[in-house]
């Protein structure tokens, strides 16, 4: 199926945890379903015919789309083939990081970045049934259809409670590389080191044309705070800088954050 603007690019997923592509689809779904909800509670107002609403929350937004699979032309087995290495995006084969609300001894299936065309999602895999459609005279599925269930899992979210080291220490942004642009460039542009980014993308050409890639960028939460103190104070603004120093001291997401911003503010005054 073509994707509106021509564009026929195949729908993939790429494993946010090794930063390795991890599947891509035969054919590109006919639909595509994407939902979002939020939660409305009423007043307990009594003796009102219409009685107010008050926000309580959102969910995850949810995609959903059924995708086919065939190997018909060769008479090889679907499962294997397909099947097989779609549910291996449910297998719990990931250690949590610091800091997730879950039991650090247990493994949890991959965080993915979906897309296709222009739509992207950071999710994980909500569910997938599957429905094997045609069979060779020997039994061999060769013809399936996979429903898929996609649940937004935004990196960020996943701070635990209490602790000095999160999971949202260090901030993930997905950038894809404009024409020309090298990972130097990429790297300046986004403020991150560029051995860093290298080795996030595994990389081994800092010259090379990326053009078209997906990089994935990590920004360090300590960093960027000492950073945000140094900038001020370079600027020419010392109570800018002792007000950047406390900011990050109180809403930092991890104690490394504003401790790197106070030990900056001490080099400087």
């Amino acid at each position: 199926m073509s994707l509106p603007g021509g564009n026929a690019s195949k729908a993939s997923f790429l494993n946010l945890d090794t930063n390795e592509p991890a599947f891509e689809v035969q054919y590109n779904p006919k639909e595509f379903r994407v939902e979002k909800s939020v939660t409305w509670q009423e007043a307990s107002n009594q003796g009102q015919s219409n009685n107010p609403i008050q926000f309580q929350k959102g969910a995850p937004m949810t995609a959903s789309f059924d995708l086919t699979f065939d190997t018909t032309a060769d008479g090889a087995n679907v499962q294997k083939v397909w099947v097989d290495k779609l549910l291996s995006l449910t297998n719990a084969n990931q250690t949590p990081k610091q800091g997730e609300p879950a039991e650090q001894k247990k493994k949890r299936p991959p965080a993915l970045h979906f897309k296709w065309g222009t739509f992207e999602l950071k999710c994980v895999v909500e569910s997938i049934s599957t429905t094997y459609l045609m069979f060779a005279s020997d039994g061999t599925a060769v013809r399936a259809r996979c429903g898929v269930k996609l649940k937004q899992w935004e990196l960020g979210e996943f701070a635990g409670s209490g602790t000095s080291d999160r999971f949202n220490a260090d901030r993930i942004t997905l950038v894809v590389v404009k024409g020309g642009e090298t990972a130097s460039q990429v790297a300046a542009a986004n403020g991150v080191d560029l051995r860093a980014l290298a080795k996030a993308n595994k990389i081994t050409d800092p010259m090379a044309d990326l053009t078209g890639k997906t990089l994935t960028v990590v920004k360090n939460a300590a960093e960027s705070a000492a950073n945000a103190v140094l900038d001020a104070a370079l600027s020419g603004r010392p109570s800018k800088a002792g007000k950047a120093a406390a900011t990050a001291a109180k809403s930092s997401v991890t104690g490394a954050a504003s401790t790197a911003a106070k030990n900056a503010l001490k080099k400087l005054f």
